[in-house]
């Protein structure tokens, strides 16, 4: 006869695996239809404060079929919506929210899965923070990679200013913070493209015109 020890010992074993799908002790692992092959865009995402996860994926299903699969694995407990020509299916799995987005390509269809831990999910993140902005900028993203093997950071903001004006206010503040020229800033009446660097890291600066008056400024940080 088993002991008692015998017994809970095969009972986890096997609860242990039901118990990692469904996320309790991590990040949920979405299934995947069959004839689908998914890769991983970075092992860790902090969208604009938001935890994350993600992996693309191709599938020689369609449209539709990833739809019904997705309503079946997750027993109806899916949102659908229509995001121009994608198809976004929405899911809680416990602390995380799940998201497949899905359009079509050649017979089959495309997409990516996004996984964000809401649980832990700031209020108020501060996006932007660290970094030099001119004011009345409103920063929309702010994307980092922390797990990456070189991590980066890419933030995206709007202001009224004109290329040149936040050519200027960069070359300024950057200076002061340890930023030295990479190579020469380009500008030209619609934009201007700024390449820096600091010990190991790199930062490279986008500015176009975005319309209505408004320029929009991409930062992407490099640092080891």
């Amino acid at each position: 006869m088993k002991t008692c020890a015998e017994l809970a010992l095969a009972a986890a074993a096997l609860l242990l695996p039901a118990l990692a799908s469904a996320g309790l002790f991590g990040w949920p692992e979405p299934p995947l239809p069959a004839g689908t092959q998914a890769e991983p865009v970075a092992e860790r995402i902090v969208f604009n404060g938001l935890d994350m996860r993600a992996r693309v994926f191709r599938s020689s299903q369609g449209v539709q079929d990833i739809v019904d699969y997705y309503r079946k694995a997750w027993n109806g407990q899916v949102v659908v919506n229509k995001v121009g020509d994608a198809t976004v299916i929405g899911h809680r799995d416990g602390d995380y929210f799940v998201t497949v987005q899905v359009s079509a390509a050649g017979s089959g269809s495309k997409g990516d899965i996004g996984i964000v831990d809401v649980a832990s999910a700031p209020k108020q993140p501060e996006l932007g923070k660290g970094l030099p902005r001119p004011m009345g900028s409103k920063v929309f993203n702010d994307i980092a990679y922390p797990d990456d093997p070189v991590p980066a950071r890419t933030v995206a903001m709007r202001n009224s200013l004109s290329p040149q004006q936040n050519a200027s206010f960069f070359r300024e503040r950057l200076a002061g913070d340890g930023w030295k020229p990479a190579a020469d800033g380009r500008c030209t009446d619609d934009g201007c493209v700024l390449s820096y660097a600091r010990g190991d890291g790199k930062m490279t600066l986008v500015v176009a015109r975005a319309g209505d008056g408004q320029s929009q400024v991409v930062i992407n940080v490099q640092q080891p």
